[in-house]
């Protein structure tokens, strides 16, 4: 009987969604009320725009004093399961909540100025995958590593120590990446809670429901003990401060903030939630491990795919740092003009976020093709169209890091001034405009950090068979190789040196 009924559940919660969007006259205020958000849940039309002028008009020129500069509504776990109270910087609305939640990352943690401070953070990662490669490379037949996985792990554990600071123990970072490694494959699956109203989407879908609260419990179970033991502890003096520290000192505005005194306006702050300080250590920890470790394998498969490349990139590493240091350090990064023109070049081609999203609201004034776009649509920018336009780019399908380059031919670039501040967006794989992605910088420096002191221990050669390099996308939540990265490595440097 328990079976028939879930059987037969979903499907009369279709034919009263069906009755309900057909009905002549709701019966009653709440009913009317309930088709009424069907009804704009389900129709709510999209707009995709590819042409990279009228991106730049709206995404940069458009979002001046803040208008167009809300995406829709958003499918992370905080925002699905608080009913829309809980927000990170990706679901938050344009306003003063966002603002605070941005501008407490950007000045600090991800500040340009102060990455140095987690220098010792990078090298411990980065010692941690060449000895896990290296491991690999002696006990896997004809030295083919699953490179993927390991730099997923190496990213996630830096990222980890990020935000919540030194001392987390292996076996719960472990845990930790699995939980959110489990909860970005369920991303996509999450979509049907931004279009049906909460709880017919919750009794329609409650398998998803149900693994969605089990993997928050999950994370709250790991993450709130590590919360609470940075409450309770005063910062020592010379540890950077960890992520979750400067959210726990954070005082955003309240919902209803502006009271008044005396006839002047007043802003009523608050701290976060344990819910909030959860969900934004997840955005941190996800963000900032899956973008980047996506990335970091689309560069080491092009240059598997083009030895000659890699070969170029590891003469100029070598021209630039001593066979005895132990890394390439982050003060030679900027130097690398090859290495960066790789990176940049990847970018452009394959940028790990497929999409970018805004919805127009009732106070943005949003025209495409010559129409005003109605608030309510959501309007679409893929960037790996955009940055393939043939107007901006000479043979835009072709890898050719010369491009980036004034020595071959091309021009050097910033992603800044590529994503529309020098007038026009030619590739925007970290968005553009007011809502660009605030881990920017971070991205770049952990991609070229880690390619060069990879490709500074091994040389990276292609697999046979169903090992072998292939660059066809997947694309779900991120765009990811549809085959992890797998490659035969050839050590470079003496084993000693990958264990010290």
């Amino acid at each position: 009987m328990h079976e028939l009924l879930s059987l037969l559940l979903p499907v009369v919660l279709v034919v009263v969604i069906v009755i309900l969007l057909h009905a002549p006259q709701a019966p009653s205020k709440a009913l009317h009320t309930v088709r009424s958000a069907l009804v704009r849940r389900l129709s709510q039309p999209v707009v995709v725009v590819r042409d990279r002028l009228t991106a730049h008009h709206l995404l940069v020129r458009g979002s001046a004093g803040g208008f167009f500069s809300d995406r829709p509504a958003s499918t992370v776990a905080s925002a699905v399961l608080s009913r829309r109270r809980y927000h990170n910087l990706n679901s938050a609305p344009y306003g003063p909540l966002w603002r605070a939640m941005r501008r407490n990352i950007t000045s600090d943690v991800l500040h340009p100025l102060r990455l140095h401070r987690y220098a010792s953070a990078r090298r411990r990662a980065l010692l941690g995958l060449v000895s896990d490669l290296s491991q690999q490379r002696k006990s896997r037949p004809n030295g083919v590593v699953l490179a993927a996985e390991s730099i997923r792990s190496a990213m996630f554990g830096l990222l980890a120590n990020m935000c919540f600071g030194d001392g987390v123990d292996e076996e719960r970072i472990r845990a930790m990446a699995d939980a959110q490694n489990d909860l970005v494959q369920l991303f996509p699956e999450l979509r049907v809670f931004s279009k049906l109203p909460g709880g017919i989407a919750r009794i329609m879908y409650r398998g998803r429901w149900n693994k969605l609260v089990t993997l928050r419990q999950k994370q709250e179970e790991m993450y709130l003990p590590l919360i609470d033991a940075r409450r309770s502890r005063r910062h020592q003096s010379g540890e950077p401060p960890a992520y979750v520290d400067t959210l726990i000192a954070l005082r955003v505005p309240g919902e209803h903030s502006q009271t008044y005194s005396g006839g002047k306006a007043r802003t009523r702050r608050r701290v976060l939630a344990d819910g909030e300080l959860v969900g934004m250590c997840s955005e941190f920890l996800g963000a900032g491990t899956e973008a980047v470790a996506a990335e970091v394998q689309w560069i080491m498969a092009h240059l598997v795919k083009r030895p000659d490349m890699q070969e170029a990139v590891r003469r100029e590493i070598d021209a630039a740092v001593s066979c005895d240091a132990e890394e390439v350090a982050e003060e030679v990064l900027g130097k690398l003009e090859y290495l960066n023109a790789v990176v940049l070049e990847a970018l452009r081609l394959n940028p790990t976020v497929p999409s970018v999203f805004r919805q127009v609201m009732e106070r943005d004034h949003v025209i495409v093709d010559g129409r005003r776009i109605p608030a309510g649509t959501v309007v679409v920018f893929p960037p790996g169209t955009l940055a393939r336009d043939k107007t901006a780019w000479e043979d835009p399908n072709e890898f050719n890091p010369e491009r980036f380059l004034a020595s071959g031919g091309g021009e050097k670039m910033s992603l800044l001034a590529a994503a529309g501040s020098a007038g026009e967006i030619t590739m925007m794989p970290f968005g553009a405009g007011r809502r660009m992605c605030p881990g920017m910088a971070v991205a770049i420096l952990h991609m070229v950090y880690f390619i060069a002191n990879l490709v500074r221990e091994f040389e990276w050669k292609e697999a046979e068979g169903e090992l072998a390099v292939d660059l066809k996308p997947h694309v779900a939540f991120f765009t990811v190789m549809k085959r992890p990265l797998r490659a035969h490595l050839v050590l470079r440097r003496e084993d000693d040196k990958q264990s010290s």
